[in-house]
């Protein structure tokens, strides 16, 4: 089966990067996201021969398999929870706002 890239707003159509825009319960998106999501739980993962939950899904060149492939249900939450463990959690701005310290300290004070 042949995907073909969507459009980004500046009429991209490459996959480099994976340029392309909100999927799933996060609005998963950006330049590196949807590739991140590929290499650790897509096709990219299981070409190089790593675990992939989604070993047939390349979301770089189909990015709606979040929200239109088989098996989209579990994906939308999987996904986030991907970018959700990804992104949020390792929030820190390297001053002194670090998710998982404010999470400690608000379960230790609260």
């Amino acid at each position: 089966q042949v995907f073909f890239p969507y459009e980004n707003s500046f009429g991209r159509t490459d996959v480099e990067g994976c340029c392309f825009w909100g999927r799933g319960a996060l609005h998963t998106k950006g330049i590196c996201n949807i590739g991140k999501l590929n290499y650790y739980l897509g096709a990219k993962a299981a070409e190089d021969g790593r675990p992939s939950r989604y070993p047939n899904v390349d979301f770089c060149s189909f990015p709606e398999a979040t929200c239109a492939g088989s098996g989209s249900r579990e994906m939308r939450w999987v996904t986030s929870m991907f970018e959700w463990t990804e992104r949020i959690q390792n929030y820190d701005d390297g001053k002194d706002w670090n998710y998982l310290q404010k999470l400690k300290d608000f379960v230790d004070g609260g």
